[in-house]
C-alpha cells in the first residue's frame, strides 16, 4: 500500500511522457530553433520565424496542464530576454535606423541581433521550464539510473536540483523571521542588501546542517552498500512515447528540409 502511494499517476498524456522522450523533444526543438534563426525575412534579414515558433512552448505547457506554473517560472526568462532585446537594439549601431525618438535609435543590425538572441533564449529556456514543470525530481533520478548512469552521479544531479528549492524556501523563512524582529527588509537596493547579507550566515549554516542529516539518512538506507539496489518508486512509460517522438522527429525533418531547400534556391 505504501509503495503504491509513492507512484505517480498522471492523467495528462503529455505530462506523463517518459523523461528521456521529453528530453529528445527538447533537443529537437532547440535544433529547429537554431535552424529557423538562420532564415532572414525582409531587407533586414530579421529572424521572424523564431517568433511564431516560440508560441509552441506556451501551447505545449497549456496542453500539459502546467500553464500557471510555467508562467511563474518563465517570468524571469521573459524579463532577461526583453532586456537583451532592448540593449542589443539600442547599442549595436548600423547605417540603417529602424526607429528613432530623440536620442534613442533602434538600428537594423541591433534589432536583428536582439531578436535572434532573445527569442533563441526564450525558446530553449522555455522548453527546459516545460520539461522541469511536467517532470518530478524522482522521475529524473529513476530515468537516469535506468539509462545506465551510476546511482551516485544520479543522486548528485537530483540533489543539486532539490537544493535550489530548499535554499529558496529557507531564505524566505529567514527573511520572514527578520521581518518579525523588526528588521527593515523592504525599500531600495541598499536597504534590501543590508537585510539580505546577514541572512546568508544562517542560510549557509542551515545548508551545512541539512547536508549532514542527508548523509546520515543515506547511510541508514545503505547507500554505499555494494550490490543491486532496490527501488520503491517505479517509473514506467505511458505508451504515448512513440507517437510523441514520431511527431517531434517529423517536425524537425520538415524544418531542416525546408531550410536546405531555401539554401539551394
Amino acid at each position: 500500500m505504501w509503495r503504491e502511494k509513492l507512484q505517480l499517476h498522471k492523467s495528462n498524456p503529455i505530462a506523463a511522457l517518459y523523461p528521456s522522450c521529453k528530453f529528445l523533444i527538447l533537443c529537437l526543438y532547440a535544433v529547429c530553433s537554431f535552424v529557423l534563426g538562420t532564415i532572414g525575412v525582409g531587407e533586414g534579414g530579421y529572424p521572424l520565424f523564431l517568433i511564431p515558433w516560440f508560441f509552441i512552448v506556451p501551447i505545449l505547457s497549456a496542453a500539459s496542464g502546467v500553464w500557471k506554473r510555467f508562467l511563474r517560472a518563465f517570468r524571469a526568462v521573459l524579463f532577461i530576454a526583453g532586456l537583451i532585446l532592448v540593449v542589443q537594439s539600442l547599442l549595436i549601431p548600423s547605417e540603417v535606423v529602424v526607429w528613432q525618438l530623440g536620442f534613442l535609435r533602434i538600428y537594423q543590425a541591433g534589432l536583428k541581433s536582439g531578436l535572434s538572441l532573445s527569442f533563441s533564449i526564450m525558446n530553449i529556456a522555455g522548453m527546459f521550464v516545460w520539461m522541469f514543470q511536467t517532470t518530478e525530481n524522482k522521475e529524473f533520478t529513476r530515468a537516469l539510473e535506468d539509462s545506465g548512469m551510476n546511482y551516485k552521479a544520479a543522486y548528485v544531479f537530483i540533489s543539486s536540483l532539490q537544493m535550489i528549492d530548499v535554499l529558496g524556501k529557507n531564505s524566505r523563512t529567514i527573511m520572514n523571521a527578520q521581518r518579525a524582529r523588526g528588521v527593515e527588509t523592504e525599500g531600495n537596493m541598499i536597504v534590501r542588501a543590508k537585510a539580505f547579507f546577514p541572512s546568508l550566515v544562517p542560510l549557509i549554516v542551515g545548508a551545512i546542517t541539512s547536508s549532514e542529516e542527508r548523509v546520515l539518512t543515506l547511510e541508514s538506507k545503505g547507500f554505499d552498500v555494494n550490490g543491486p539496489k532496490t527501488h520503491l518508486f517505479e517509473l514506467k512509460k505511458s505508451g504515448n512515447e512513440p507517437l510523441a517522438t514520431g511527431i517531434a522527429v517529423a517536425v524537425a525533418v520538415v524544418v531542416i528540409a525546408g531550410r536546405i531547400v531555401l539554401w539551394v534556391l
